[in-house]
């Protein structure tokens, strides 16, 4: 119900769920010749935990700030220590400061101006507004407050806090980064958010942290916008969880270890992919969406009569469609979308427009940045050329591959919560939930690809005998061919279980498919703010569909066309960013580097700073 101005639900308190939204590097981002070790992303990753406590017998009058580095177990610990305090309502006071400000990573350019972008003060005394409001709304439950607040996780997108209540009580407060979204950006994705976890619980029983009470604007207590939700500790109902990617060694040997995490993943993708929706877009509650989408079914054959009017399909909240340049509503179509052509054109519509209005502001025309928007915004037109190929002619509109299946985009073993209560040594897990679905939305099967934590479209190698002279390669060589092997048995497993879960929508992992799909990939994935030069991968999947006809027997034809001038430049851009690529460090990140191991370098002289204030890698 709506109270206020703020979204919010009657609960009871119990021991809740943890949602950690962890910045996890995909690990097959990370090639080895970048000296990453994976298992020491890995381990940096889930040991940051930075606590940051409140607790007061006047309700959170004054702040204990602890900042420690510890195992990832301190992940489900809320024990504080009490000696340090400090006046909450002193906005000048240092500590108060550090508990919004950003410190798990450093970016090696434009630090300060990323770090602003995730700096997210509230109004930490509201928590326990919302709190007595939400149990005024139950006859059965005594008044209660926040009697500590600890900063758990700075995710990707958004901080999370963990919020332990005087009856034991313990919540996951979760403040989203401004980052480049606009308001209308955030309130769209936080309501999307929402609405998805809601219908996968309500629909399908997907074990999934139950929101509590959320908000997508700053108009209510907190002055921000926020999702309170369950926190599941490791002995939530007298179970025993861990996080799946704990299991989890990409480049492992074990067969049978393997399987079993992947099986997990495939299972949950058996709920997430069991409708088939009646359009593209991302799912909203009923009343968040326009009044002229609130009679069009999000999909046929409800018969709940409390479900039927619940969710409806609005525009996506997919990153692209909301980037600078097209941040505000009404700005670009955002669907929803009926057929998957109309889709895939607005993908690349929502480019050249964002990069043609970015060209309207004379401060960035005149800057590195405008220099090169225009070959952007022509590879991108040049894109939109293409995506009527990008469906091949013999596979029907309605086919299963095409069709509208909802998407978890950061579907990996570190948002898994698993239950090692089995007792079967080849079914270890009794239960999984699925954590952060932030920027989930409906499109076409086909256009789904594999989960970024196995993708590989790399050469494929399924054993080092198939390499001439493996034992006489130097080790830098063999730790490539090592992790190309890893990556290919990896992908072949996922798909193996797609197969037989799925057989209906097996083909959209066929090579014929993956050749289609890769343009589509890659324009989606390319960052215009980064590096100039990163458009020449999206040019060479251009050009590399030139080819689709000689091998598919011209089943697929490309209309896009090329001069010989535009190829050798090309070519010549892909040499020069090749080279780029392996002398700019942190590329996978953007830039940006686990804090202690950003200290590290620094203290050994690996980052030194230049004349411009940013960091470069000496070796």
């Amino acid at each position: 119900m709506e109270h206020n101005g703020y979204v919010i639900r009657p609960f009871l308190p119990c021991k809740l769920c943890l949602l950690t939204d962890i910045f996890y590097p995909h690990y097959f981002d990370f090639p080895p010749f970048t000296n990453i070790s994976i298992s020491y992303i890995q381990e940096t990753i889930m040991r940051q935990v930075s606590p940051v406590s409140t607790r007061s017998l006047t309700y959170l009058r004054l702040l204990r700030l602890r900042r420690t580095f510890t195992s990832h177990s301190a992940l489900f610990s809320s024990s504080i220590d009490d000696s340090q305090f400090t006046t909450l309502g002193d906005a000048s006071n240092v500590e108060r400061d550090q508990f919004f400000k950003y410190t798990w990573g450093t970016w090696l350019k434009n630090d300060e101006a990323e770090k602003l972008k995730r700096y997210t003060p509230f109004a930490i005394g509201g928590i326990n507004e919302i709190i007595r409001r939400l149990r005024d709304l139950s006859s059965t439950v005594q008044p209660s407050h926040v009697v500590s607040l600890a900063s758990l996780s700075e995710g990707k997108y958004n901080r999370i806090y963990l919020a332990e209540l005087d009856d034991g009580s313990e919540y996951i407060l979760r403040i989203p980064y401004p980052l480049d979204w606009s308001r209308d950006a955030r309130k769209a994705r936080i309501q999307s958010e929402v609405a998805t976890m809601d219908f996968l619980r309500k629909k399908w029983g997907m074990l999934i942290p139950e929101v509590i009470s959320w908000c997508p604007t700053a108009d209510n207590p907190l002055e921000r916008e926020y999702i309170l939700m369950e926190f599941i500790s490791p002995k939530y109902q007298s179970k025993n969880f861990e996080n799946l990617m704990q299991s989890w060694d990409p480049m492992g040997s074990s067969v049978l270890q393997h399987a079993t995490v992947l099986k997990v993943i495939v299972s949950l993708m058996d709920k997430i992919l069991a409708t088939r929706f009646s359009a593209f877009g991302s799912l909203y509650f009923t009343d968040d969406v326009s009044p002229s989408l609130q009679n069009k079914l999000p999909y046929e054959g409800e018969e709940d009569k409390e479900l039927i009017d619940r969710w409806r399909i609005g525009p996506t909240v997919e990153k692209k469609f909301w980037q600078p340049g097209v941040h505000e509503t009404g700005v670009i179509d955002r669907g929803p979308w009926y057929a998957p052509s109309d889709y895939l054109l607005a993908t690349a519509t929502a480019h050249v427009t964002a990069y043609t209005n970015l060209l309207k502001d004379p401060a960035i025309a005149s800057s590195e940045l405008g220099s090169y928007l225009p070959t952007w915004i022509a590879t991108y037109r040049q894109y939109a050329t293409l995506t009527p190929a990008l469906i091949p002619s013999d596979v029907q509109a309605d086919s299963d591959i095409l069709s509208p299946r909802l998407h978890h985009p950061d579907l990996n073993p570190m948002n898994v919560l698993v239950d090692r209560s089995g007792n079967d040594p080849n079914e270890p897990f009794a239960s999984a939930y699925l954590l952060d679905w932030e920027g989930s939305t409906i499109k076409p099967f086909l256009f789904h690809g594999a989960p970024g934590f196995i993708h590989y479209r790399g050469y494929k190698i399924y054993k080092k005998e198939e390499i001439e002279d493996y034992d006489s390669l130097p080790p830098e060589q063999k730790a490539q061919i090592d992790y190309m092997i890893a990556a290919t048995s990896n992908q072949f497993s996922f798909e193996f279980m797609i197969k037989h879960s799925f057989p209906t929508l097996i083909n959209a992992y066929s090579p014929r498919a993956k050749l289609v799909t890769e343009p589509y990939s890659v324009a989606m994935a390319t960052d215009y703010d980064y590096h100039p030069l990163e458009i020449t991968d999206l040019r060479e999947a251009l050009i590399k569909s030139k080819h689709w006809s000689a091998v598919t027997d011209n089943m697929l034809v490309s209309p896009v066309n090329f001069t010989e001038e535009e190829i050798e430049k090309q070519a010549k851009d892909a040499e020069t960013w090749e080279l780029m690529l392996s002398k700019l460090p942190f590329y996978s990140t953007k830039g940006w580097v686990p804090q202690d191991m950003f200290e590290k370098y620094v203290k050994q002289g690996k980052l030194v700073k230049d004349d411009k204030g940013e960091y470069i890698l000496t070796s």
